[in-house]
């Protein structure tokens, strides 16, 4: 199984156009699955932490984030980015949609739970570097108070479905199979 997502990751991620983006995107991948909160902040946008109410806020509310998983027995063991999208820019912002197929371990044992996200990753000019943004819980409104740049000129995509689905660990290759060919139906239907 591990080896089917992996095989999976890498060419999926191997599409990435633009390899600034592709590493990057790889930091923030990693340190999501170890729960590295440091790793994680710091590919996380300025934008987002400012709001949290600075990077000491910022890190412990992630940090509550990740105890929580651990509280309930979840883990998270993979993230599969679906990344051969188009850089766009706006002004002077970079940024490109990333979808996302999660795999994670549960208290409930021979089953995995599969769910898709979403992530905005930016590059501004001010920055020079990429960092994220998770959409997960934010529609267009808070996206355009985020990034007035946007207000009226970029609309968020549409996404699957927010469920979780609980599968047994041998389904998992080929339900992780079917999510990523749903994902890319849908980028290619709206390109």
């Amino acid at each position: 199984m591990l080896i089917t997502l992996l095989t999976i990751f890498h060419h999926i991620s191997s599409a990435q156009k633009d390899p600034q983006l592709r590493e990057a995107l790889s930091i923030m991948t990693k340190a999501s699955i170890s729960g590295d909160i440091e790793g994680i902040l710091s590919q996380t946008s300025p934008r987002i932490i400012e709001s949290m109410g600075g990077i000491d806020q910022a890190t412990k509310l992630t940090k509550e984030l990740y105890s929580s998983l651990i509280k309930y027995g979840v883990k998270i063991d993979s993230v599969i980015n679906y990344v051969d999208m188009d850089v766009s820019r706006i002004d002077r912002i970079a940024y490109c949609f990333i979808p996302q197929v999660l795999v994670m371990s549960t208290s409930e044992k021979g089953n995995m739970a599969i769910t898709s996200a979403n992530l905005l990753a930016l590059k501004e000019d001010e920055t020079k570097k990429w960092t994220f943004f998770n959409l997960n819980k934010m529609d267009q409104e808070k996206i355009n108070m985020f990034i007035p740049e946007f207000n009226g000129k970029i609309s968020l995509p549409q996404s699957l479905e927010k469920k979780i689905l609980v599968v047994k660990k041998e389904e998992v290759a080929k339900t992780v199979d079917q999510l990523m060919k749903l994902i890319d139906e849908s980028v290619k239907k709206h390109k």
